[in-house]
Protein backbone atom coordinates (compact mmCIF):
# COMPACT_ATOMS: atom_id res chain seq x y z
CA UNK A 1 0.00 0.00 0.00
CA UNK A 2 1.22 3.48 -0.82
CA UNK A 3 0.36 6.25 1.63
CA UNK A 4 0.70 9.79 0.24
CA UNK A 5 1.83 12.73 2.36
CA UNK A 6 -1.77 13.94 2.58
CA UNK A 7 -2.94 10.57 3.96
CA UNK A 8 -4.55 9.15 0.81
CA UNK A 9 -3.87 5.44 0.33
CA UNK A 10 -3.57 3.56 -2.94
CA UNK A 11 -2.53 0.05 -3.95
CA UNK A 12 1.13 -0.62 -4.60
CA UNK A 13 1.89 -1.41 -8.24
CA UNK A 14 0.64 -4.92 -8.94
CA UNK A 15 -1.03 -5.27 -5.53
CA UNK A 16 -4.21 -7.33 -5.59
CA UNK A 17 -7.27 -5.18 -4.75
CA UNK A 18 -8.38 -7.58 -2.01
CA UNK A 19 -4.90 -7.45 -0.45
CA UNK A 20 -4.94 -3.64 -0.61
CA UNK A 21 -8.34 -3.48 1.10
CA UNK A 22 -7.22 -5.93 3.80
CA UNK A 23 -4.04 -3.93 4.42
CA UNK A 24 -5.95 -0.65 4.52
CA UNK A 25 -8.53 -1.98 6.99
CA UNK A 26 -5.82 -3.48 9.21
CA UNK A 27 -3.89 -0.19 9.24
CA UNK A 28 -6.64 1.92 10.76
CA UNK A 29 -8.28 1.80 14.16
CA UNK A 30 -11.80 0.37 14.47
CA UNK A 31 -14.61 2.65 13.38
CA UNK A 32 -16.11 4.84 16.07
CA UNK A 33 -19.83 4.75 16.81
CA UNK A 34 -20.16 8.14 15.08
CA UNK A 35 -18.38 6.88 11.95
CA UNK A 36 -20.62 3.81 11.86
CA UNK A 37 -23.74 5.96 12.21
CA UNK A 38 -22.55 8.28 9.44
CA UNK A 39 -21.86 5.36 7.09
CA UNK A 40 -25.29 3.89 7.81
CA UNK A 41 -26.92 7.25 7.09
CA UNK A 42 -25.09 7.45 3.77
CA UNK A 43 -25.59 3.89 2.54
CA UNK A 44 -28.96 2.84 3.97
CA UNK A 45 -31.00 4.87 1.41
CA UNK A 46 -28.94 3.41 -1.44
CA UNK A 47 -29.45 -0.13 -0.15
CA UNK A 48 -33.20 0.44 0.06
CA UNK A 49 -33.22 1.56 -3.59
CA UNK A 50 -31.21 -1.49 -4.65
CA UNK A 51 -33.60 -3.81 -2.80
CA UNK A 52 -36.63 -2.11 -4.37
CA UNK A 53 -35.10 -2.38 -7.84
CA UNK A 54 -34.29 -6.07 -7.31
CA UNK A 55 -37.84 -6.76 -6.14
CA UNK A 56 -39.27 -4.91 -9.14
CA UNK A 57 -37.05 -6.84 -11.56
CA UNK A 58 -38.04 -10.11 -9.88
CA UNK A 59 -41.71 -9.24 -10.37
CA UNK A 60 -41.13 -8.48 -14.06
CA UNK A 61 -39.15 -11.68 -14.57
CA UNK A 62 -41.81 -13.76 -12.80
CA UNK A 63 -44.56 -12.43 -15.05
Amino acid sequence: MIVADDGWCSPAPGQDPAAFIAEFVASRPPLTETEIANLRAIYRPALVKVAQRAASEADVNAA
